[in-house]
């Protein structure tokens, strides 16, 4: 009887417990919980906004040690190519002497088959171009592809028409014994609606020696060779024109701003075959594809802030810069310029030869989509 009673007051003493009391020990839980919710979802949201970071900090990294090891291989074939020509000039003058050095000098260059897009590597010999001329810039003995030329050219007859260069000839003539001088890329211009004529192009060098002037011309496939190199995202190039357009691509310019090679061959310098002539710069976004780029010499709209930020900031430094522009056809991308280092004939002032330009389309330049994957 007693426990009842006791019972009974204590059931009688919770029900009288003032309601204001219970709400103010309730009423907190709920906004703790959604406290500790939130401080757990920003958490977790500031983690992902610093892993998407990284992230893209890092393929930054990777397209600029791209940029830079193309950037590399640009330079060993010039710096290669500058000590071939001094080698050339210690052996005697001879077509079998001639032929030795052309045979001895052998790299490789990818070949796709466009029947079905595989991919190969074939020997090529570097040099396409082998002259030697006397001092007053006629040539004595010349070889093209291997072959001995039958017939040779005074410097009266070199003209862009039969690509030679009458301007790096008379610079040889100017320069003293012993020094050398790269010249422009020697090719026939292509417009847009022609197909590349890529027979015969060659970047030269000529070396002054005490007895005349040799001349070697670097296969131009070389400089082309380059642009199919893989690049961040690594999707493959067979095709350039197509890599080019999604947004995945490589060009490069010289120290005078001229493109001497790029996926639309179009946009690179070239003489004329009926004038002989080189053919002058694009000025007008109208003249796109009937006229090579030279940056400095552009004078429109869509890439002008493009090629202000080369001029006045990527050009001006001796390291990677990384930004985004958007290119003629109105598509963003990522951009990463990195020098070319070369310290041989009229480079050894300031060291650098040009540039590499790498290009990444902005849909390939982005933050993970999975929040919590792992990372290895």
């Amino acid at each position: 009887m007693t426990d009842q009673l006791q019972t009974r007051k204590l059931k009688g003493a919770l029900f009288s417990t003032n309601p204001w009391m219970l709400i103010l020990v309730i009423f907190p839980l709920p906004i703790l919980i959604l406290g500790l919710l939130f401080y757990y979802w920003s958490a977790a949201r500031a983690d992902y906004q610093r892993i998407s970071s990284q992230f893209i900090q890092r393929q930054n990294k990777v397209l600029a040690y791209d940029a830079m090891e193309i950037a590399r291989e640009v330079s060993h074939l010039f710096e290669q190519l500058a000590q071939d020509v001094q080698a050339l000039a210690l052996i005697p003058v001879s077509a079998p002497h001639f032929t030795k050095f052309y045979l001895s000098r052998v790299g490789q260059v990818t070949q796709v088959d466009t029947r079905d897009d595989s991919v190969s590597t074939i020997p090529l010999p570097l040099y396409n171009e082998i002259i030697f001329l006397n001092l007053s810039g006629d040539e004595q003995l010349r070889f093209r592809n291997g072959q001995r030329e039958k017939t040779i050219r005074r410097l009266s007859q070199c003209s862009g028409k039969n690509l030679c260069d009458p301007d790096l000839i008379r610079k040889g003539i100017s320069l003293s014994e012993g020094e050398l001088y790269f010249g422009k890329v020697v090719r026939w211009y292509s417009a847009a609606q022609e197909q590349e004529k890529l027979e015969g192009a060659y970047l030269p060098v000529v070396y002054r020696a005490s007895d005349g002037l040799f001349l070697l011309g670097l296969d131009y496939r070389y400089l082309k060779e380059l642009l199919s190199q893989p690049s961040f995202p690594y999707d493959r190039k067979q095709n350039l024109l197509q890599a080019y357009q999604n947004g995945n691509y490589i060009y490069i310019v010289d120290s005078e701003y001229d493109f001497i090679a790029h996926p639309k061959f179009w946009n690179v310098i070239g003489f004329s075959q009926d004038s002989g002539l080189r053919v002058p710069p694009m000025r007008l976004d109208a003249d796109e594809g009937k006229h090579p780029i030279n940056i400095r010499s552009y004078q429109g709209e869509r890439l002008k802030d493009y090629f202000d930020r080369l001029l006045n900031r990527s050009f001006l430094q001796r390291t990677v810069d990384i930004f985004e522009a958007a290119n003629l056809g109105g598509s963003n991308r990522v951009l990463s310029v990195a020098p070319i280092l070369l310290q041989k004939g009229q480079y050894r002032a300031n060291g650098i030869f040009g540039y590499v330009v790498l290009g990444c389309s902005v849909e390939n330049f982005e933050a993970p989509k999975e929040q919590y994957s792992p990372y290895y």
